[in-house]
């Protein structure tokens, strides 16, 4: 009998441990995806981010968006600067000072009002715009880095949450977000792939307690500017764009 109660003991608290950390887990973050009808769910990482949208340097708490309608005309169909959204200095415009910079190195960042048809006319009709009429992508690479700083200052900065909305993911368990904390994995998250509602997906993470210095944006497994047609369309590559990428408001490491 004291045996079969040592192992009943032993087998007890095991299962404690293995729950308490099972939960302690799933409470690191959040993760709110989606397809088809995607409104809803961006609203909830919204909200989950900060009610107040941040349209200027100098905000406390709150979330920053971008949905690359504020790229001028001049500049469409070119390569952006990868501080197009945190420009510096007196001159710099402080509606574009949101605190979002990429690896420029790892391809050619570029927005576009016809869904990349200049640079892709074979895979252009596959994709859409969630909000306005410009969509962005890397049009030379599926694989980069998103950093933050502090708006409108080149103080290297931090968030809690951060989230895409995909056009045209095809394949599930290819495109996807991975979230770091200086060197230290915080996690790869996948994309899910669009349903026959809509060609949105949806991916936003929020740490609860970790400080996400970087993301790794991979998106599909084709190039865009080769001119291959996308899976949909009789092609072999999944080919994906990006619109509105929403964050919290960076704060200095």
């Amino acid at each position: 009998m004291k045996k079969v109660m040592l192992a009943f003991v032993v087998t007890t608290i095991t299962l404690s441990i293995f729950t308490s950390c099972e939960k302690e887990n799933e409470s690191a973050f959040i993760v709110v995806s989606a397809t088809g009808d995607i409104t809803a769910r961006v609203e909830e990482f919204r909200q989950l981010l900060g009610a107040q949208l941040n349209t200027a340097p100098g905000a406390v708490g709150g979330r920053r968006e971008i949905n690359w309608d504020g790229v001028p005309e001049q500049l469409l169909g070119t390569p952006l600067p990868s501080d197009f959204f945190n420009p510096v200095g007196a001159a710099a415009p402080a509606s574009r000072q949101r605190g979002l910079v990429y690896s420029a190195a790892a391809g050619t960042f570029e927005v576009s009002k016809t869904n990349f048809n200049e640079v892709n006319a074979a895979a252009s009709s596959e994709f859409a715009p969630f909000s306005g009429q410009q969509t962005f992508s890397n049009i030379s690479a599926n694989l980069w880095d998103v950093g933050f700083e502090v708006a409108g200052q080149s103080i290297a900065a931090s968030v809690k949450g951060f989230g895409i909305v995909f056009s045209d993911v095809d394949i599930a368990n290819n495109s996807y977000l991975e979230f770091y904390s200086g060197d230290k994995s915080l996690g790869r998250f996948f994309v899910p792939a669009h349903d026959n509602k809509s060609g949105f997906s949806f991916l936003g993470v929020y740490f609860k307690k970790d400080k996400v210095t970087r993301i790794r944006v991979s998106h599909g497994n084709g190039i865009l500017n080769t001119g291959a047609k996308d899976i949909s369309n009789g092609g072999s590559k999944d080919l994906v764009i990006m619109d509105d990428f929403l964050y919290d408001e960076p704060i200095s490491q």
